[in-house]
């Protein structure tokens, strides 16, 4: 029997609209596999205190993964956000570990009253300290200015800017290469207790700082790509600069200058303020979207970000981030037009008449979600496409595919139906900026991804 698929579409500037399209039948449809951590990951599946549940199982887009640790299970989605977990809890686990830190908190007790700090340095000669810390003192009173821009009292305060604790933790986080305002429960309380230490104790930490290979807090774009697509995609920033940003701006700073420019490039005040305000976005993200925006820098760049605002949990957030990244790195070598909204989609409109669709993906396959999707996509964005010349030098110009580009990999089956649908799936890849690209390949997939 023959199946279709209805939806209803709001194409701007135009009435809704009712279509359907045929469906697939079911024998050309897929389930979601079922993946090995041990393949997916190797030894970095398990560690001396950690390990992920062997069976991963898929909707069809992300990987959803179990992470047992000695502090807690977390239940994690995306190839991508378990990279930097991963990271993460290696860094959680040096710092825990670690036999320096161990025998300075044995004998904190002991050394309660500290020097006073201003704004993390020793004040044992004030004039001195201003004469040789200009800048710094500058900073810190820049940093007051801005206080009011961070609605997030968790992630910065203002006792923590006056001792320095605030100023030690994003210290100690770059030095790791990881999020200062990390929500990885065990690594932010390790933080926070390290940084506790370091501004009001006088701990010094650059006897014990170990580079950890595969750093993923700040991933970029760079090319990798299947079929004849040859993307030079580059970095949204310079790794060095964003990483600078962290270390030396509190939260506040960050929110004001990713406002400076997000509302530059996308001039939609509301939308700017309803981002900043979204507390599943840590600081970290707001800094690598504003640089991934400020790329991009495309007519209606306003639609993503009003998408990226809307989400509700930090799963969601993170993928945004990642989709704003993969944008910025794609810009180099596509013909970027505008972006347009088609029902719920959110997609690039390239000036070569075609489509873009960016998603960090893990695995596509052609599950009856994914092909209802594409198809009522496919069928939307003809009914919106701009007419193209039938003829070229005597000769009939081929309709153009759209574009799918993911993070990962596609099924074979996947492949065959978009291709049919007139879509070209691509891929590209994103590593930590931190990281060689020896280091940074052993924090992603490996390519054994085979299903059980």
């Amino acid at each position: 029997m023959s199946q279709y698929l209805c939806a209803i579409i709001v194409v701007m500037g135009a009435d809704a609209m009712v279509i359907c399209v045929h469906a697939a039948d079911n024998h050309n449809l897929e389930e979601p596999a079922v993946f090995s951590a041990q393949g997916i990951w190797g030894d970095q599946a398990k560690t001396a205190h950690a390990y992920l549940q062997e069976d991963v199982t898929s909707d069809g887009l992300y990987r959803h993964y179990h992470f047992v640790t000695d502090a807690g299970s977390y239940d994690i989605v995306g190839d991508q956000l378990m990279a930097v977990r991963l990271y993460e809890n290696r860094v959680y686990e040096q710092l825990k570990d670690d036999s320096g830190f161990a025998q300075f908190f044995r004998s904190f007790g002991s050394s309660a009253i500290a020097p006073l700090k201003f704004g993390g340095q020793l004040i044992t000669s004030p004039i001195e300290t201003v004469k040789n810390s200009a800048n710094g003192i500058g900073n810190f009173f820049d940093s007051m200015s801005a206080s009011s821009e961070n609605k997030n009292p968790d992630r910065e305060s203002f006792m923590g800017g006056v001792l320095g604790t605030d100023t030690a933790r994003r210290e100690i986080a770059t030095q790791f290469d990881v999020d200062p305002y990390t929500d990885f429960p065990p690594l932010a309380s390790r933080l926070h207790d390290l940084a506790a230490a370091s501004g009001i104790g006088g701990l010094s930490l650059r006897g014990v700082m170990v580079a950890i290979p595969g750093g993923a807090a700040l991933p970029t774009v760079t090319a990798a790509t299947t079929r004849t697509m040859v993307f030079t995609a580059s970095s949204v920033g310079t790794a060095q600069a964003l990483k600078e940003s962290l270390r030396t701006k509190t939260a506040g700073q960050i929110v004001r200058d990713s406002r400076a420019i997000l509302t530059a490039v996308v001039r939609r005040a509301s939308v700017v303020n309803e981002f900043l305000d979204n507390n599943n976005y840590t600081p970290a993200d707001m800094l690598v979207m504003a640089a991934a925006f400020e790329k991009i820098h495309t007519q209606d760049a306003g639609l993503l970000l009003a998408q990226c605002a809307a989400v509700k949990d930090r799963t969601h957030a993170f993928l945004c981030r990642l989709q704003a990244e993969m944008y910025a790195g794609l810009k180099n070598s596509l013909p970027f037009d505008r972006f347009v909204t088609r029902g719920s989609f959110v997609i690039m409109q390239l000036r070569d008449h075609r489509y873009l669709w960016a998603m960090p993906a893990d695995i596509y396959m052609w599950t009856a979600d994914n092909e209802a999707d594409v198809a009522i996509l496919t069928h939307a964005l003809a009914e919106g496409r701009a007419p193209e010349p039938a003829q070229k030098n005597g000769k009939t110009t081929p309709v153009k595919p759209n574009l799918l580009v993911i993070t990962g990999d596609y099924s074979a089956l996947a492949s065959k139906q978009l291709s049919k649908l007139k879509w070209e799936p691509a891929r590209m890849t994103l590593v930590s900026a931190s990281s060689h690209a020896q280091q940074s390949s052993s924090n992603q997939p490996q390519t054994d991804t085979t299903s059980k």
